[in-house]
């Protein structure tokens, strides 16, 4: 690669290598894992930059669905190490949000509770804020199967963090 390639690819990373890593990450739950997926991500660019098309999607759309690729072909081929409780216990999801705070580390583990499908879409569409198609071609499910899963995924995070809601106090109400 020329100076102006790796300068090029630097920026790239920069952009794109958390996001990437932050949903490897979610669905493998091993730091040593995600960042091995996402640095066989950008490997895949360099090693086969026509892979991408930017006609067909936008290169953090196209990364996530490498890496959604990855960690599919490391679960089939060792998936009781990358499904262990003991893994996942030993090594908490990273988090850009305040771990402390009791809501926040709630609203985490009602999101690790969902099934993996759910989670997965939610984690896409809400906080790496792709489209509808782009979560889809991530998932490489149709767009209303995303549709189903985000619905499903939404109610049973209302349902687990019922315990959120402040009590409503009612005027009027007997006592």
């Amino acid at each position: 690669m020329e100076d102006a390639e790796l300068t090029a690819f630097a920026q790239l990373y920069d952009q794109h290598a958390k996001a990437v890593y932050n949903y490897a990450c979610l669905l493998i739950r091993s730091i040593p894992d995600a960042e091995d997926v996402t640095q066989e991500c950008f490997l895949a660019l360099v090693r086969k930059p026509d892979a991408f098309d930017p006609a067909r999607s936008q290169l953090r759309t196209w990364l996530l669905a490498v890496a959604h690729n990855q960690v599919n072909q490391r679960r089939r081929r060792a998936p009781a190490s990358l499904l262990s409780d003991d893994e996942r216990d030993a090594q908490p999801l990273p988090e850009d949000l305040l771990l402390s705070l009791e809501r926040t580390e709630t609203v985490r583990r009602a999101l690790e509770s969902l099934p993996s499908l759910q989670r997965e879409a939610l984690y896409l569409f809400e906080i790496e804020g792709l489209t509808l198609a782009e979560t889809a071609q991530v998932l490489a499910i149709e767009p209303n199967a995303v549709k189903a899963r985000l619905f499903r995924g939404r109610e049973n995070m209302k349902r687990l963090l019922e315990p959120l809601r402040p009590a409503l106090s009612w005027k009027g109400a007997a006592k």
